[in-house]
Protein backbone atom coordinates (compact mmCIF):
# COMPACT_ATOMS: atom_id res chain seq x y z
CA UNK A 1 0.00 0.00 0.00
CA UNK A 2 1.36 3.43 -1.08
CA UNK A 3 -0.32 7.00 0.16
CA UNK A 4 1.14 10.56 -0.49
CA UNK A 5 0.39 13.53 0.10
CA UNK A 6 0.65 16.50 -2.62
CA UNK A 7 3.28 18.68 -1.19
CA UNK A 8 6.82 18.93 -2.05
CA UNK A 9 9.31 21.03 -2.29
CA UNK A 10 9.88 23.01 -5.05
CA UNK A 11 12.91 24.86 -4.26
CA UNK A 12 15.70 25.46 -1.21
CA UNK A 13 17.37 28.33 0.31
CA UNK A 14 16.57 30.14 3.11
CA UNK A 15 12.55 30.57 2.43
CA UNK A 16 11.65 27.41 0.62
CA UNK A 17 8.60 26.74 -1.20
CA UNK A 18 5.86 24.32 -1.49
CA UNK A 19 3.15 23.16 -4.06
CA UNK A 20 0.40 20.98 -3.12
CA UNK A 21 -0.69 19.85 -6.18
CA UNK A 22 2.22 17.33 -6.97
CA UNK A 23 2.12 13.76 -7.84
CA UNK A 24 3.98 11.52 -6.01
CA UNK A 25 3.45 7.98 -6.87
CA UNK A 26 4.35 6.71 -10.15
CA UNK A 27 3.50 3.09 -11.99
CA UNK A 28 7.26 1.83 -13.17
CA UNK A 29 6.56 -1.29 -14.85
CA UNK A 30 3.50 -1.72 -17.16
CA UNK A 31 2.31 -4.70 -15.54
CA UNK A 32 1.83 -2.14 -12.49
CA UNK A 33 4.10 -4.84 -9.91
CA UNK A 34 6.30 -2.02 -8.88
CA UNK A 35 5.73 1.52 -8.33
CA UNK A 36 7.53 4.49 -7.23
CA UNK A 37 7.32 7.56 -4.38
CA UNK A 38 8.57 10.59 -4.37
CA UNK A 39 9.16 12.77 -0.98
CA UNK A 40 10.97 16.01 0.10
CA UNK A 41 11.77 17.77 -2.98
CA UNK A 42 10.24 17.46 -6.42
CA UNK A 43 13.48 17.66 -8.58
CA UNK A 44 16.36 15.91 -8.82
CA UNK A 45 19.31 18.28 -10.48
CA UNK A 46 16.39 20.62 -11.97
CA UNK A 47 14.71 17.70 -13.24
CA UNK A 48 10.70 16.94 -11.92
CA UNK A 49 11.17 13.81 -10.94
CA UNK A 50 7.40 13.04 -12.63
CA UNK A 51 9.52 13.55 -15.87
CA UNK A 52 12.35 11.19 -15.10
CA UNK A 53 9.92 8.90 -13.73
CA UNK A 54 7.91 8.65 -16.58
CA UNK A 55 10.42 8.15 -19.31
CA UNK A 56 11.90 5.51 -16.79
CA UNK A 57 8.63 3.74 -17.21
CA UNK A 58 8.29 3.97 -21.13
CA UNK A 59 11.85 2.68 -21.51
CA UNK A 60 11.53 -0.36 -19.17
CA UNK A 61 7.89 -0.79 -19.22
CA UNK A 62 7.71 -4.24 -20.68
CA UNK A 63 10.76 -5.93 -18.16
CA UNK A 64 10.20 -7.88 -15.48
CA UNK A 65 12.92 -8.11 -12.94
CA UNK A 66 13.42 -10.69 -10.66
CA UNK A 67 13.56 -8.19 -7.71
CA UNK A 68 12.24 -4.24 -6.72
CA UNK A 69 16.31 -3.89 -5.64
CA UNK A 70 16.70 -4.92 -9.77
CA UNK A 71 14.25 -2.24 -10.66
CA UNK A 72 15.66 0.99 -8.37
CA UNK A 73 19.07 -0.53 -9.69
CA UNK A 74 17.95 0.11 -13.04
CA UNK A 75 16.11 3.22 -12.34
CA UNK A 76 19.61 4.38 -11.10
CA UNK A 77 21.48 3.55 -14.26
CA UNK A 78 19.05 5.20 -16.14
CA UNK A 79 19.56 8.64 -14.66
CA UNK A 80 23.37 8.72 -14.13
CA UNK A 81 24.95 10.32 -17.16
CA UNK A 82 21.47 10.23 -19.00
CA UNK A 83 22.15 12.79 -22.01
CA UNK A 84 18.36 13.26 -22.57
CA UNK A 85 17.97 14.28 -19.30
CA UNK A 86 21.07 16.22 -18.00
CA UNK A 87 23.19 16.83 -20.77
CA UNK A 88 26.68 16.85 -20.73
CA UNK A 89 26.83 21.18 -20.54
CA UNK A 90 24.42 20.61 -17.59
CA UNK A 91 26.19 18.54 -15.70
CA UNK A 92 29.40 20.68 -16.31
CA UNK A 93 27.73 23.58 -14.78
CA UNK A 94 27.03 21.37 -11.50
CA UNK A 95 30.73 21.02 -11.06
CA UNK A 96 31.12 24.38 -11.46
CA UNK A 97 28.64 25.34 -8.70
CA UNK A 98 29.44 22.29 -6.08
CA UNK A 99 32.98 23.50 -6.66
CA UNK A 100 32.35 26.86 -5.74
CA UNK A 101 30.35 25.90 -2.78
CA UNK A 102 33.04 23.35 -1.70
CA UNK A 103 36.07 26.00 -1.46
CA UNK A 104 33.58 28.16 0.48
CA UNK A 105 32.94 24.95 2.96
CA UNK A 106 36.78 24.13 2.99
CA UNK A 107 37.67 28.41 3.91
CA UNK A 108 34.57 28.35 6.33
CA UNK A 109 35.99 25.17 8.41
CA UNK A 110 39.93 26.15 7.90
CA UNK A 111 38.64 30.32 9.30
CA UNK A 112 36.41 28.60 12.14
CA UNK A 113 39.62 26.59 13.76
CA UNK A 114 41.56 29.38 12.59
CA UNK A 115 40.59 32.77 12.93
CA UNK A 116 43.82 34.53 12.18
CA UNK A 117 43.08 34.21 8.44
CA UNK A 118 40.70 36.32 8.23
CA UNK A 119 41.90 38.69 10.95
CA UNK A 120 43.61 41.94 8.79
CA UNK A 121 45.83 42.40 12.05
CA UNK A 122 47.74 39.66 11.40
CA UNK A 123 50.86 39.43 8.72
CA UNK A 124 51.09 37.82 5.23
CA UNK A 125 53.70 35.28 6.32
CA UNK A 126 51.53 34.16 9.16
CA UNK A 127 48.42 33.79 7.76
CA UNK A 128 50.35 31.53 5.20
CA UNK A 129 51.56 29.48 8.20
CA UNK A 130 48.42 29.05 9.32
CA UNK A 131 46.49 27.97 6.00
CA UNK A 132 49.63 25.46 5.65
CA UNK A 133 48.63 23.81 8.90
CA UNK A 134 45.02 24.09 8.04
CA UNK A 135 44.65 22.82 4.41
CA UNK A 136 46.94 19.40 5.80
CA UNK A 137 44.81 19.28 8.54
CA UNK A 138 41.61 18.91 6.00
CA UNK A 139 43.17 16.84 3.31
CA UNK A 140 44.19 14.39 6.17
CA UNK A 141 40.92 14.42 6.70
CA UNK A 142 39.18 14.18 3.44
CA UNK A 143 41.87 11.24 2.57
CA UNK A 144 40.47 9.82 4.96
CA UNK A 145 36.90 9.65 4.48
CA UNK A 146 37.59 8.37 1.09
CA UNK A 147 35.34 9.08 -1.99
CA UNK A 148 31.72 8.38 -1.20
CA UNK A 149 29.75 5.50 -1.79
CA UNK A 150 28.19 4.90 -5.50
CA UNK A 151 30.98 7.48 -6.37
CA UNK A 152 34.86 6.48 -7.73
CA UNK A 153 37.90 7.35 -7.50
CA UNK A 154 39.14 8.01 -10.97
CA UNK A 155 36.85 11.30 -11.90
CA UNK A 156 38.41 12.80 -9.10
CA UNK A 157 42.44 11.75 -9.74
CA UNK A 158 41.19 13.22 -13.14
CA UNK A 159 40.18 16.22 -12.05
CA UNK A 160 43.94 16.61 -9.82
CA UNK A 161 45.80 15.76 -13.00
CA UNK A 162 44.38 18.67 -14.53
CA UNK A 163 43.68 21.07 -11.91
CA UNK A 164 44.92 24.21 -13.14
CA UNK A 165 41.86 26.01 -14.62
CA UNK A 166 40.32 25.48 -11.29
CA UNK A 167 43.05 27.03 -9.42
CA UNK A 168 43.08 29.98 -12.11
CA UNK A 169 38.96 30.12 -10.57
CA UNK A 170 39.84 29.56 -6.60
CA UNK A 171 42.30 32.47 -7.44
CA UNK A 172 39.48 34.55 -8.93
CA UNK A 173 37.74 34.09 -6.13
CA UNK A 174 40.13 34.91 -3.35
CA UNK A 175 40.74 38.03 -5.14
CA UNK A 176 37.35 39.25 -5.15
CA UNK A 177 37.83 39.09 -1.06
CA UNK A 178 39.96 41.60 1.10
CA UNK A 179 42.07 39.67 3.44
CA UNK A 180 42.51 36.56 1.52
CA UNK A 181 45.91 36.71 0.08
CA UNK A 182 47.77 34.13 2.67
CA UNK A 183 45.18 31.65 0.86
CA UNK A 184 47.22 29.28 -1.54
CA UNK A 185 44.57 28.32 -4.42
CA UNK A 186 46.23 25.62 -5.10
CA UNK A 187 45.90 23.72 -1.97
CA UNK A 188 41.99 25.34 -2.19
CA UNK A 189 41.25 24.50 -5.70
CA UNK A 190 42.52 20.48 -4.59
CA UNK A 191 40.34 20.21 -1.23
CA UNK A 192 37.39 21.44 -3.21
CA UNK A 193 37.53 18.69 -5.10
CA UNK A 194 38.03 16.04 -2.50
CA UNK A 195 35.12 17.66 -0.47
CA UNK A 196 32.73 17.16 -3.84
CA UNK A 197 33.59 13.52 -3.88
CA UNK A 198 33.99 12.71 -0.20
CA UNK A 199 31.38 14.72 1.12
CA UNK A 200 29.08 15.37 -1.42
CA UNK A 201 25.96 15.84 0.66
CA UNK A 202 27.70 18.72 1.49
CA UNK A 203 27.32 20.74 -1.96
CA UNK A 204 24.26 18.77 -2.69
CA UNK A 205 20.44 18.82 -2.07
CA UNK A 206 18.54 15.36 -1.69
CA UNK A 207 15.16 13.92 -2.46
CA UNK A 208 13.85 10.50 -1.46
CA UNK A 209 12.93 7.91 -3.24
CA UNK A 210 11.05 4.71 -2.23
CA UNK A 211 10.57 1.46 -4.83
CA UNK A 212 8.25 -0.93 -3.44
CA UNK A 213 6.22 -3.98 -4.87
CA UNK A 214 6.64 -6.92 -6.67
CA UNK A 215 9.77 -8.34 -8.51
CA UNK A 216 9.19 -11.33 -11.08
CA UNK A 217 10.74 -14.06 -8.38
CA UNK A 218 9.18 -12.38 -5.06
CA UNK A 219 6.04 -14.04 -3.98
CA UNK A 220 5.83 -10.92 -0.93
CA UNK A 221 6.15 -7.42 -1.41
CA UNK A 222 9.83 -5.29 -0.70
CA UNK A 223 10.75 -2.20 -1.19
CA UNK A 224 14.10 0.19 -1.09
CA UNK A 225 14.24 3.27 -0.04
CA UNK A 226 16.66 5.72 -1.39
CA UNK A 227 18.54 9.01 -0.67
CA UNK A 228 19.17 10.70 -4.02
CA UNK A 229 21.43 14.01 -4.16
CA UNK A 230 22.16 14.39 -8.16
CA UNK A 231 25.10 14.22 -10.16
CA UNK A 232 28.70 14.76 -9.51
CA UNK A 233 30.29 14.62 -12.52
CA UNK A 234 29.14 12.15 -14.87
CA UNK A 235 28.07 9.51 -11.81
CA UNK A 236 24.86 9.58 -9.54
CA UNK A 237 25.33 10.20 -5.89
CA UNK A 238 22.92 8.72 -3.87
CA UNK A 239 22.51 6.25 -0.33
CA UNK A 240 20.19 3.22 0.40
CA UNK A 241 18.26 4.10 3.37
CA UNK A 242 16.48 1.10 3.88
CA UNK A 243 15.32 -2.04 2.35
CA UNK A 244 12.57 -4.35 3.61
CA UNK A 245 11.22 -8.02 2.54
CA UNK A 246 7.99 -9.36 3.78
CA UNK A 247 9.09 -12.60 5.23
CA UNK A 248 6.82 -16.01 6.20
CA UNK A 249 7.74 -14.73 9.54
CA UNK A 250 8.03 -10.87 8.97
CA UNK A 251 4.85 -10.23 7.78
CA UNK A 252 4.15 -6.49 8.03
CA UNK A 253 5.80 -3.14 7.87
CA UNK A 254 5.06 0.76 8.04
CA UNK A 255 7.46 3.08 6.83
CA UNK A 256 6.71 7.02 7.15
CA UNK A 257 8.70 9.42 5.06
CA UNK A 258 9.74 12.99 5.41
CA UNK A 259 7.01 14.16 8.17
CA UNK A 260 6.39 11.44 10.54
CA UNK A 261 5.32 12.02 13.95
CA UNK A 262 1.93 11.17 13.84
CA UNK A 263 3.26 7.85 12.14
CA UNK A 264 5.68 6.95 14.53
CA UNK A 265 3.02 7.91 17.58
CA UNK A 266 0.56 5.74 15.95
CA UNK A 267 3.33 3.23 15.30
CA UNK A 268 5.64 3.91 18.70
CA UNK A 269 3.14 4.90 20.77
CA UNK A 270 5.55 7.86 21.23
CA UNK A 271 6.65 10.87 18.77
CA UNK A 272 10.37 12.00 18.26
CA UNK A 273 9.43 15.27 20.89
CA UNK A 274 8.14 13.03 23.39
CA UNK A 275 11.56 10.87 23.30
CA UNK A 276 13.36 13.71 23.47
CA UNK A 277 11.73 15.15 26.81
CA UNK A 278 11.90 12.40 28.06
CA UNK A 279 15.41 11.87 27.64
CA UNK A 280 16.39 15.43 28.76
CA UNK A 281 14.51 14.57 31.70
CA UNK A 282 16.03 11.50 32.74
CA UNK A 283 19.05 12.80 32.53
CA UNK A 284 18.24 15.30 35.03
CA UNK A 285 16.34 13.13 37.53
CA UNK A 286 19.16 10.73 37.48
CA UNK A 287 21.70 13.58 38.22
CA UNK A 288 19.59 15.32 41.03
CA UNK A 289 19.53 11.84 43.24
CA UNK A 290 23.30 12.62 43.71
CA UNK A 291 22.33 16.53 44.76
CA UNK A 292 19.83 15.13 46.97
CA UNK A 293 22.40 12.15 48.55
CA UNK A 294 24.49 15.57 48.86
CA UNK A 295 22.01 17.35 50.47
CA UNK A 296 21.50 14.75 52.81
CA UNK A 297 25.56 14.47 53.75
CA UNK A 298 26.39 11.62 51.73
CA UNK A 299 28.62 12.82 49.02
CA UNK A 300 29.30 10.22 46.18
CA UNK A 301 32.83 11.39 43.67
CA UNK A 302 31.69 13.52 41.12
CA UNK A 303 33.48 11.24 38.35
CA UNK A 304 31.84 8.32 40.16
CA UNK A 305 27.83 10.21 39.98
CA UNK A 306 28.39 10.68 36.24
CA UNK A 307 29.69 7.26 35.42
CA UNK A 308 26.61 5.46 37.57
CA UNK A 309 23.92 8.73 36.65
CA UNK A 310 25.34 7.91 32.74
CA UNK A 311 24.98 4.13 32.83
CA UNK A 312 21.27 4.29 34.93
CA UNK A 313 20.22 6.84 32.34
CA UNK A 314 20.69 4.55 29.63
CA UNK A 315 19.51 1.53 31.14
CA UNK A 316 16.17 3.67 31.60
CA UNK A 317 16.10 4.48 27.72
CA UNK A 318 16.34 0.99 26.70
CA UNK A 319 13.64 -0.13 28.81
CA UNK A 320 11.30 1.94 28.08
CA UNK A 321 11.33 1.87 25.10
CA UNK A 322 11.42 -1.90 25.12
CA UNK A 323 8.40 -1.90 27.22
CA UNK A 324 6.20 0.48 25.03
CA UNK A 325 7.11 -1.50 21.89
CA UNK A 326 6.05 -4.19 23.38
CA UNK A 327 3.05 -2.56 24.67
CA UNK A 328 2.15 -0.96 20.77
CA UNK A 329 4.31 -1.57 18.15
CA UNK A 330 4.67 -5.42 18.37
CA UNK A 331 0.86 -5.74 18.44
CA UNK A 332 -0.16 -3.32 15.99
CA UNK A 333 2.20 -5.11 13.41
CA UNK A 334 0.60 -8.32 14.23
CA UNK A 335 -3.24 -6.47 13.72
CA UNK A 336 -1.45 -5.23 10.08
CA UNK A 337 -0.89 -9.02 8.76
CA UNK A 338 -4.89 -9.39 9.05
CA UNK A 339 -6.22 -6.17 7.34
CA UNK A 340 -7.49 -6.39 3.95
CA UNK A 341 -6.76 -4.16 1.28
CA UNK A 342 -10.01 -1.51 1.77
CA UNK A 343 -9.01 -1.99 5.42
CA UNK A 344 -5.20 -0.70 4.99
CA UNK A 345 -5.96 2.04 2.31
CA UNK A 346 -8.62 3.47 4.70
CA UNK A 347 -5.86 3.40 7.34
CA UNK A 348 -2.94 5.25 4.65
CA UNK A 349 -5.00 7.73 4.15
CA UNK A 350 -6.38 7.82 8.00
CA UNK A 351 -2.20 8.81 9.12
CA UNK A 352 -1.59 11.07 6.38
CA UNK A 353 -4.87 12.90 7.01
CA UNK A 354 -3.54 13.13 10.80
CA UNK A 355 0.01 14.35 9.50
CA UNK A 356 -1.82 17.04 7.25
CA UNK A 357 -4.19 18.61 9.90
CA UNK A 358 -1.03 18.64 12.11
CA UNK A 359 1.16 20.50 10.24
CA UNK A 360 -1.68 22.97 9.35
CA UNK A 361 -1.93 24.05 12.86
CA UNK A 362 1.59 23.72 14.10
CA UNK A 363 3.53 24.97 11.10
CA UNK A 364 3.94 28.07 8.80
CA UNK A 365 4.88 26.07 6.07
CA UNK A 366 2.29 23.24 5.73
CA UNK A 367 5.03 20.56 3.91
CA UNK A 368 2.33 18.21 4.08
CA UNK A 369 -0.76 18.71 2.86
CA UNK A 370 -2.96 18.69 -0.42
CA UNK A 371 -5.07 15.76 -2.06
CA UNK A 372 -3.98 12.24 -0.84
CA UNK A 373 -3.32 9.78 -3.02
CA UNK A 374 -3.46 6.29 -2.36
CA UNK A 375 -2.49 2.83 -4.44
CA UNK A 376 -2.44 -0.98 -3.60
CA UNK A 377 -0.23 -3.11 -5.26
CA UNK A 378 -0.93 -7.06 -5.41
CA UNK A 379 0.71 -9.49 -6.81
CA UNK A 380 -1.90 -10.65 -8.74
CA UNK A 381 -3.82 -7.02 -9.81
CA UNK A 382 -0.45 -4.82 -9.60
CA UNK A 383 -1.00 -1.18 -8.88
CA UNK A 384 -4.82 -0.50 -8.41
CA UNK A 385 -5.59 3.13 -7.43
CA UNK A 386 -8.15 3.78 -4.64
CA UNK A 387 -7.92 7.29 -3.78
CA UNK A 388 -6.29 9.51 -6.86
CA UNK A 389 -6.63 13.23 -8.07
CA UNK A 390 -6.91 14.20 -11.34
CA UNK A 391 -5.54 17.46 -12.95
CA UNK A 392 -8.97 17.22 -15.66
CA UNK A 393 -12.01 15.63 -16.02
CA UNK A 394 -11.61 12.82 -17.82
CA UNK A 395 -14.95 12.99 -19.96
CA UNK A 396 -13.54 16.17 -21.39
CA UNK A 397 -10.57 14.51 -22.65
CA UNK A 398 -12.06 11.37 -25.10
CA UNK A 399 -9.12 11.80 -27.37
CA UNK A 400 -6.66 11.31 -23.93
CA UNK A 401 -9.14 8.08 -22.84
CA UNK A 402 -9.00 6.98 -26.54
CA UNK A 403 -5.03 6.73 -26.33
CA UNK A 404 -4.99 4.95 -23.37
CA UNK A 405 -7.26 2.23 -24.88
CA UNK A 406 -4.60 1.85 -28.16
CA UNK A 407 -2.00 1.45 -25.73
CA UNK A 408 -2.57 -1.01 -23.26
CA UNK A 409 -5.53 -2.41 -25.55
Amino acid sequence: MLGADSAVTTSGGEHPRYSKTANKIFELSRNGAVAATIYGSAQIDTLPWEVALKLFRSQFSDAALSRVSDYSAALIAFLSANERLFPSDLRSSFVDQQFDLAIKEVFRDASGTAPGLLDESVSLDVKRALWKVEAARIRDLLVGRGVAPSLTQAPLDQLLLSIEPWVARAQKQLDEVFGLAGIDATDLAELGHRLRYACPDVVLGSSGLVVAGYGEDQIFPAYEQLRLYGHVGDELYFETAKSFQITHTSGAAILPLAQTSMIDMFTDGFSSSLASIIDVQGKTAFNGIFDALAAKGIDVPSDLADEVAKQCHSNFQLEWRRANWEQNFHPLIGVLQTLSVQEMAHLAESLLGLESLKERVTSPSESVGGPIDVAAITKSEGLVWIKRKQYFDASLNARYVARLQRSFG
